[in-house]
């Protein structure tokens, strides 16, 4: 059952993940910065609100397994639950992986 829903702003949305799977255009608003290196890096900072575009969908529990691995948490990222805002209005409540500082 595919009931996890993701919010990709980076290279998780042109993987093996997103393929073959219903893709909704959404944001995310509030205190954040994508920094670039060799791939984006959503930082979370103390004041300021950009709004970050990403993609929205849903995996299966196997895949956000599978996920979390592909973007190194804990190491490099951690994943928290956040408020999105899909192209329609719609809102809703997603996992955003950010950068682990």
């Amino acid at each position: 059952m595919q009931n996890i829903k993701i919010f990709s702003y980076g290279t998780l949305r042109k993987s093996k993940f997103t393929r073959n799977r219903e893709l909704k255009k959404a944001s995310l608003s509030g205190p954040y910065e994508i920094m670039s290196s060799d791939y984006p890096l959503l930082r979370e900072m103390n004041k300021g609100k950009n709004t970050i575009d990403g993609v929205f969908f849903k995996v299966s529990q196997t895949e956000i397994n599978e996920i979390d691995d592909y973007e190194s948490l804990p190491h490099l990222f951690k994943r928290e639950e956040k408020k999105i805002v899909l192209e329609d209005g719609t809102k809703e409540t997603a996992w955003v992986y950010l950068l682990n500082e």
